[in-house]
């Protein structure tokens, strides 16, 4: 087995993908979350299933209308009410998880929370969403600049 020491220095990973946006996608709730779970590497665009959108969609739920941190037995009752499909806890943690992992959700004794950027009002989706991604992003992308220029400037010599 051949050791990378670049392995330890990965932090953590994002899937974003460059999207168009259409005000066709504005006019519902339901293709506003696809967007958004596609574009976040969340859902494949070639993708039919729409359980990460249910799950999107109750937590949002919760969070930004109900005000609430939910459990995922709430979850679980929310879509099982709305969309008369049951998701196991299994893959209902999966997708959470995966929003655990971006640092954009928290889990805390056995709730759901949106975590809050540190130097926002709290429960500011957009502000949290810029914290714990787009800024981790963009820092990725400016350390990828200049490891090109060190590149040049090496090949160069």
């Amino acid at each position: 087995m051949v050791y990378h020491p670049e392995s330890e220095l990965v932090r953590k990973s994002f899937t974003v993908k460059k999207m168009d946006f259409p005000p066709s996608v504005q006019l519902t709730k339901r293709s506003m979350l696809r967007w958004f779970a596609i574009s976040f590497g969340l859902l494949s665009e070639q993708e039919s299933r729409d359980t990460v959108l249910n799950v999107l969609d109750s937590l949002f739920y919760f969070l930004l209308s109900k005000k609430q941190n939910p459990s995922t037995i709430e979850l679980q009752t929310y879509i099982s009410d709305k969309y008369g499909k049951k998701i196991s806890e299994k893959l209902l943690r999966y997708h959470l998880n995966r929003l655990i992992a971006s640092e954009f959700v928290q889990r805390k004794r056995n709730r759901y929370f949106l975590n809050n950027n540190p130097f926002s009002e709290p429960d500011n989706l957009v502000e949290s969403f810029n914290y714990w991604v787009k800024k981790p992003v963009n820092e990725s992308l400016d350390g990828i600049g200049l490891v090109l220029e060190k590149i040049v400037s090496n090949y160069k010599k």
